[in-house]
C-alpha cells in the first residue's frame, strides 16, 4: 500500500522544487541489484548533481556555493561490505563519482567468508539474526580496499568498533571505544587518514541517545543519521539521509529523494538535534 501510494504521488507532484540537498545510503549491493544500482546512478546523472563529499560540505556551510540548476545528491555507503569497493570500481570511478564510505572497524579485520557471515549475523541486526541467509558474494572489505578507496578520491567515516546499537550501551568505556578508539584505530591503519565524519548504526532515533551524541559531536565534525531529510540551510551538525530498497519501484525511490515523506521525520530530527545543543 505504501509503494502504492508513494508512486502515484510522484506520478501527480512529478519532481519536486531543486532546493534540495540530500544523502542516499546504501548497504550491500548484490549482484542481482547492480543493473537497478547503474539505472539509479543514470537517473541521478541526469535529474541531480552527484556531489562530492568535499562538495557536499562546502555547501552546508556555504550556502552560496548551491547549483539552483540541479538538485545536488550526495552517495554513502554503510558497514564496509565488499560489494562496494566493487560497485565503486566499476560504477563510480570511471564516472569520477566520490562517495563517503562508513566503516564498522571490527569488519575489515575478518579474514573469513564464514567469520564475516557470523560477525553480520551477530551484529548488523538489533538481534542476533541467525536465520539470515548470506551467500558467498556478501563479506567484508580490507584495509588495502580502503586505501584503494582513499586512493581515487573517496572518503571513509566511522561507523562504530562492532556496529552496535549506542543508546543501549551503560558503560563509557565501552562507549568510547565504539566510537572513539575504533575511529582511531581505523585512522591509524589508514597511514594516519583524518576521519572527520560519523554515522551512527540503525540510524532510528531509538538507537542513539543523548550520552552517544554528545560524544560523537564532540570528536567528529558531522553526524550522520538515517533519518530523512533536506540537508539545505540547516543549523546543526546532524545530516539527514535517505535509506533506499532496491526492491522497492523506482518512483517510490525518488519520492524520498524529492522529499514527500520529510515531514515524517521532522519531530524526531528536532529532538537528535536538542542532544546536540
Amino acid at each position: 500500500m505504501k509503494n502504492f501510494i508513494l508512486k502515484n504521488l510522484y506520478s501527480f507532484l512529478g519532481e519536486k522544487n531543486n532546493n534540495q540537498l540530500r544523502i542516499i545510503i546504501f548497504h550491500d549491493v548484490l549482484k542481482k541489484d547492480e543493473i537497478k544500482f547503474q539505472e539509479l546512478i543514470e537517473y541521478l546523472k541526469k535529474n541531480w548533481n552527484i556531489i562530492s563529499p568535499n562538495q557536499f560540505k562546502q555547501i552546508i556551510t556555504n550556502e552560496h556555493l548551491y547549483d539552483n540548476n540541479k538538485k545536488n545528491i550526495l552517495l554513502t555507503f554503510d558497514d564496509g561490505y565488499k560489494s562496494q569497493k566493487l560497485i565503486a570500481e566499476k560504477y563510480l570511478d570511471p564516472l569520477n563519482i566520490k562517495a563517503l564510505f562508513f566503516i564498522v572497524s571490527d569488519f575489515i579485520k575478518l579474514k573469513s567468508i564464514e567469520d564475516s557471515h557470523q560477525f553480520i549475523k551477530n551484529n548488523f541486526f538489533k538481534t542476533i539474526n541467525n536465520n539470515c541467509h548470506l551467500t558467498s558474494e556478501t563479506y567484508n572489505m580490507t584495509t588495502s580496499d580502503l586505501l584503494y578507496l582513499i586512493s581515487k578520491g573517496h572518503t571513509i567515516g566511522g561507523h562504530t568498533k562492532t556496529h552496535a546499537q549506542l543508546s543501549k550501551i551503560q558503560n563509557q568505556n565501552t562507549l568510547t571505544d565504539e566510537i572513539i578508539n575504533s575511529t582511531n584505530e581505523l585512522e591509524s591503519k589508514l597511514n594516519n587518514y583524518k576521519i572527520e565524519d560519523f554515522a551512527y548504526t540503525f540510524g532510528d532515533l531509538e538507537s542513539i541517545n543523548k550520552g552517544s551524541t554528545k560524544m560523537i559531536i564532540d570528536n567528529f565534525k558531522y553526524l550522520y543519521s538515517g533519518l530523512r531529510g533536506n540537508n539545505l540551510n540547516i543549523r546543526s551538525r546532524v545530516l539527514r539521509r535517505d535509506a533506499i530498497n532496491f526492491s522497492e519501484p523506482f518512483q517510490v525511490m525518488s519520492s524520498y529523494f524529492n522529499g514527500y515523506i520529510d515531514f515524517l521525520y521532522s519531530q524526531r530530527l528536532i529532538k537528535l538535534e536538542k542532544w546536540t545543543l
